[in-house]
């Protein structure tokens, strides 16, 4: 029987949503009148009656334009109705009743920066408002979600940490944690390498698998492809780190498996070790 999708699921899907309805929504969010115009951003400039003024132009870095007759006009943190309004007064002083149109092309000043463990870490500029679930799909949900350690990402805003709890948005589908971003936020999500459970020995496919909240001993067995004919699963041994101090204990997971003794199948920690040694003749 098919089990409930995952948040983890569900948060792929996104991904795909996403850039399916980020084009569509650009030029309406360009043309919001709250939209705050920055450096980078194009705006057209039409003058009714008076072709040789219209112009298109690049906010340059200083957050200015160049406009003929007006020469520079500082437009960065303006909307686009506010920028008419400048043009339409410098031009009253050069012919009666200007009829000024101010659209923007393009939105290039609203950049987002993320690294670590994502398929797409650098600089992102976006295209309209996006949140913090959006941006996570949109640079590589599945990476994120098999390789990256949640508990540990931060969202960084005017130098200040939010309290943005990553593993309850992707995880847990807690919608109260994906806040709006804004211009200049910085995200950072670490690698979940030091969380990850190893195990060795007498399995299928030794190898390091991703911690998840809740993974048994006989979990990780079975995700590593399971033992080996030459397997003593009574004889397996969890190398961990449990109050600062280095621990060995033993596990019988073939009581677990064969007479049921659940108490046996113990909870792993991050970072710890299953070995699964052979059988001695």
């Amino acid at each position: 029987m098919k089990g409930k999708p995952s948040y983890r699921a569900l948060f792929l899907l996104l991904a795909t949503l996403v850039f399916l309805s980020m084009a569509d929504k650009q030029k309406l969010y360009a043309q919001n009148s709250d939209y705050r115009i920055g450096p980078e951003d194009v705006i057209s400039i039409s003058i009714w009656e008076n072709q040789n003024l219209n112009s298109v132009v690049t906010v340059r870095p200083d957050g200015k334009i160049s406009f003929p007759l007006l020469d520079d006009v500082k437009v960065e943190g303006l909307t686009a109705v506010e920028v008419k309004k400048i043009i339409t007064e410098g031009l009253t002083r050069y012919m009666s009743k200007p009829v000024v149109t101010v659209t923007i092309q393009s939105i290039d000043s609203y950049k987002v920066y993320i690294m670590g463990a994502v398929s797409s870490p650098g600089v992102l500029s976006l295209k309209r408002k996006t949140n913090l679930l959006q941006l996570l799909a949109m640079v590589g949900g599945l990476t994120l979600v098999e390789s990256a350690n949640l508990q540990k990402a931060y969202l960084l805003r005017n130098d200040h940490h939010l309290p943005v709890d990553f593993s309850k948005l992707v995880e847990q589908g807690d919608t109260t944690q994906n806040v709006d971003l804004l211009p200049d936020d910085v995200i950072y999500i670490p690698n979940s390498f030091a969380r990850r459970i190893t195990v060795i020995g007498e399995v299928a496919s030794p190898q390091s698998i991703t911690f998840k909240n809740g993974i048994t001993a006989l979990d990780a067995v079975l995700m590593s492809g399971g033992p080996t004919e030459d397997a003593y699963l009574n004889g397996t041994t969890i190398i961990t780190k449990r109050a600062d101090q280095e621990k060995t204990l033993k596990v019988k997971l073939n009581d677990v498996m064969k007479k049921g003794k659940l108490e046996e199948n113990m909870k792993l920690e991050p970072g710890d070790m299953v070995i699964v040694p052979a059988c001695v003749i």
